[in-house]
């Protein structure tokens, strides 16, 4: 695992074309919300109330590594507080920053869709407890901009890889920046199927 590299994982629905549970062979992977149903990254950021407290309340916090917002955290729960900087953030952009933080230098973002579908809600969970309903529109997504661009300014010395974008949509003012880049899918798979083969090379040395 390359201890530089970090995937954040919005929930957007062009992540459920990537095996992300497999990310974890070459990378951090930060997630948000209800992923902990399907796997444990290795950090999940939940800053939703009823998500958060639903997870503490598991006890997925006490043996995984859990952030969430300060008024949310429950006693015992073993949960860890989002950092000052990224306290007011959603948790995509909270999770970018924190991987930041934690000393990843190229940070892959996956699922962070930005637009809807159809006029519709674009989230995997959707319809689930805690989240909108599937036939809802689609959430305004200036916040989420503004906010990884924040971050993206801040760690101006790290690469930000935004991988398959839904319609090829980027924001101008992430275009602005000259530390951030956008990745196709055939691009993605075929740097992880790099990763994969010295894995085996390095293994078989």
């Amino acid at each position: 695992m390359n201890k530089e590299i970090a995937f954040v994982l919005g929930n957007g629905i062009t992540r459920l074309q990537i095996n992300c549970k497999d990310l974890l062979n070459y990378g951090y992977v930060y997630g948000c919300n209800r992923i902990y149903q399907e796997f444990a990254p290795s950090v999940l950021v939940s800053t939703d109330p009823g998500m958060a407290e639903e997870i503490q309340d598991t006890g997925y916090s006490s043996s995984n590594i859990h952030y969430v917002r300060e008024q949310y955290k429950k006693q015992g729960s073993g949960s860890h507080i989002i950092p000052n900087d990224y306290h007011g953030m959603s948790s995509g952009p909270a999770a970018l920053g924190i991987a930041c933080d934690n000393f990843c230098n190229y940070l892959y973002i996956i699922g962070m869709d930005l637009k809807g579908v159809n006029n519709k809600i674009n989230n995997i969970y959707a319809g689930t407890k805690h989240y909108r309903e599937k036939d809802v529109e689609p959430t305004v997504f200036d916040n989420w901009v503004n906010q990884i661009e924040f971050i993206m300014n801040k760690y101006k010395n790290k690469r930000f890889i935004h991988v398959n974008p839904l319609d090829n949509f980027t924001p101008d003012v992430w275009r602005n920046c000259d530390n951030y880049e956008m990745m196709n899918l055939t691009e993605f798979k075929l740097l992880i199927n790099n990763m994969h083969n010295r894995i085996l090379t390095h293994e078989s040395n």
